[in-house]
Order: structure tokens, then C-alpha cells, then sequence
């Protein structure tokens, strides 16, 4: 097989049931990849996708049918989203449809049900970008905190678990993720001030009545930075790691391309020393409850790296672990999601 059509078997291979997760259906999932057929048309096919869904969305607008042009456009949003987000052999290619991305978001988000507000978060002379969706008024508060690859835009199915039992989203872009790039790469040093930053934004609607939940690295991530939030009330590390530099060498090779345009560099040499850098060996840990969940054939954050974290935060912390889960458990979304979401429910004193 060439090196291409290696390239899009891998992300197939790993990320098929995320795709599917996230709002693509597998039908459509399918039919882009056999029309994409090898890697350097992935990120173009699923453009062209993400076109005729804008196009539906604005069709369904100028007749008034707002509900529907909302639903076009986000999976506008989606289909920009999976064409750029393991796409690194065009650069250029890949920002111009994660800047689609956003924009089809932007169009989707007045139209979601319940309806996704803008939030800019004051950060560094600048602002991080969110979206915050309310189930009612008074509800508290779950922020979700993206991986290295992906962003507030992703969403939208892992927020319906959350407002169905009674608490409000906030999903939004760190530095580093989606359009935090604009702060640089992704650095561990940054959270503490970054989650600070969130917390001082919502701290006076929702006081302590708020959580956040990180996805895969975003667990890593929040784990970096809760202990700078006194008022946090709850934390979830879906499926995040506890030492990067400790399984570097046994990352699949299309993850370690990621690294390398997350984390930057230089070289990937220079990336495996920032790499060394994501560690919570040095951190302080979360103040409040956290819960770790991981799949157990997760073939890029190994569950023993998992168990770390529980070893870390000590008796604040419980672990499942769903013996066949995969990376962030896609192929079991239909029971991680509902615990999680139950979890975060009963600690934050939501009505569901």
C-alpha cells in the first residue's frame, strides 16, 4: 500500500467512530471516503461535503426554516472540521477549511436548540472563544475543554447529553485549540491562567456551580489547571494521559504528526522534548471530585498512563475503565456519555 493510502487507512482505523459520534452518519462517512479513494484528496472531499450542506443551510433559510438550517450548517461545521483535523500535507488547505469550519458554526449557532450563545473569555490581551448553550435559566455549569485536534465546534452531540438533564454547556477553545492557535501552541504552562480566565468569565452567573470535562488531551489539559480553580465543583478526564514523554515512542505515527503541528517544533525531535513537557508529575492536583474514564484497548494514551492520574489525585479521584473501549471510547459512546453526564449532574445539583 503507498504511503497515502497508508495515511488514510490509519485515520479511518482510529477515527471512524469518532466521525460517527460527532453527527456524521456512517453511510456518509463512508461514501466521502471511497470519493476521497486516497489521502490527498481527504481534505477536498470532505470541503466539497461541507459546501453542499452550507448550501442546503441557506436554502432552508431563505424559506424560513430556521430549525433546519441550523442542523445544515453545523453538519457544514462537521464535515470542515473531520476534512482539515489529521490533514498536515497542506497547511494551507487545512486553515482554510478550518476557517470554514468556524464560519458554518457561526451560522448554526443562533438556530441549535437550545440556541449556542458567543462567548469571547478575556485572555492575554485577546479572547478565547466559546459557546454557551442553556437548557434553562439557573442551570449549572459544564465547560468542555477540546483535545489537540479538536475543537468547540465538534461538540454538539456530546452537549445534548448535558442539557437533557438540566445543565448549561460551555464549549470552548483553549490556547493552543481551534482559534486559541492565535495563542500559540498548545503549552501545559498556559492552563492554569487559561481555566482561571473561564472561571472568572462565568464565575458571576454560575458561582461554584460549575464543572468541566476534558476530551482525551483536553483531560490532560483541565488536569493542568484545575487546581487554580478553587471554585471548581467537578472534573472529568475523559480518556486523557498523566506523562506524554513517558509513551511517545509507542504513539502511532499519524498521532505523532498531530504532535508535531500542535505542539510545534521544529523538528519532531523538538517536538518530543515538548512532549516531556506535558507531565502532571510537578502539578498540584484538582481540589474537587474528578472522574477518569479510559478505554481499555485505547491504542494512543494507554490505560496504565490513565491510572496515574487516579494514583495523582488521589482519594478525590474514581476510574472507569470500559475494557473495550477505544480511543475516548466512540465505539461506546452509548454508555460513556450518559455516565459522564449523570456524573456531572449529581455533583452539580441539576435537575434531571
Amino acid at each position: 500500500m503507498s504511503e497515502a493510502g497508508g495515511r488514510l487507512r490509519q485515520v479511518v482505523e482510529h477515527w471512524m467512530p469518532r466521525i460517527q459520534t460527532a453527527g456524521i452518519t456512517a453511510l456518509d462517512a463512508e461514501r466521502l471516503i471511497a470519493e476521497a479513494g486516497d489521502w490527498p484528496s481527504w481534505c477536498a472531499t470532505w470541503v466539497k461535503e461541507g459546501e453542499r450542506h452550507l448550501a442546503l443551510g441557506a436554502e432552508a433559510a431563505g424559506q424560513g426554516r430556521m430549525v433546519t438550517a441550523g442542523e445544515a450548517y453545523q453538519r457544514a461545521a462537521l464535515a470542515f472540521h473531520f476534512g482539515q483535523f489529521m490533514f498536515f500535507d497542506d497547511l494551507a488547505q487545512k486553515e482554510r477549511a478550518a476557517a470554514r469550519r468556524v464560519e458554518a458554526y457561526r451560522r448554526a449557532a443562533p438556530n441549535l436548540v437550545p440556541p449556542a450563545e458567543t462567548v469571547a473569555i478575556p485572555f492575554r490581551g485577546g479572547a478565547l472563544q466559546g459557546y454557551l448553550r442553556r437548557p434553562a435559566a439557573k442551570a449549572p455549569l459544564v465547560a468542555i475543554v477540546p483535545g489537540s485536534d479538536s475543537t468547540k465546534e465538534e461538540f454538539g452531540t456530546l452537549e445534548e447529553h448535558f442539557l437533557k438533564r438540566g445543565l448549561a454547556t460551555l464549549s470552548v477553545d483553549g490556547p493552543g485549540q481551534g482559534e486559541g492557535r492565535s495563542f500559540g501552541p498548545l503549552d501545559p504552562r498556559d492552563w492554569p491562567e487559561a481555566l482561571s480566565a473561564i472561571a472568572a468569565a462565568v464565575r458571576p452567573e454560575f458561582g461554584a456551580r460549575f464543572g468541566v470535562m476534558g476530551m482525551a488531551f483536553g483531560g490532560h489539559l483541565l488536569l493542568q489547571g484545575a487546581q487554580a480553580v478553587p471554585e471548581l465543583a467537578a472534573a472529568v478526564c475523559m480518556n486523557g494521559f498523566y506523562d506524554l514523554g513517558s509513551f511517545w515512542d509507542a504513539l502511532p505515527e499519524v498521532y505523532r504528526a498531530n504532535m508535531r503541528y500542535t505542539l510545534g517544533g521544529a523538528s519532531l525531535e523538538e517536538t518530543r522534548e515538548r512532549a516531556r513537557g506535558f507531565s502532571l508529575a510537578e502539578v498540584r492536583p484538582p481540589r474537587c471530585p474528578v472522574l477518569v474514564v479510559h478505554g481499555g484497548r485505547d491504542r494512543i494514551f494507554p490505560p496504565a498512563d490513565a491510572r496515574r492520574i487516579v494514583d495523582f489525585a488521589g482519594d478525590r479521584a474514581e476510574m472507569i475503565e470500559y475494557a473495550d473501549g477505544n480511543h475516548v471510547c466512540n465505539n461506546l459512546a452509548y454508555r460513556y456519555r450518559p455516565l459522564i453526564a449523570d456524573w456531572l449532574a449529581e455533583r452539580l445539583g441539576a435537575r434531571h
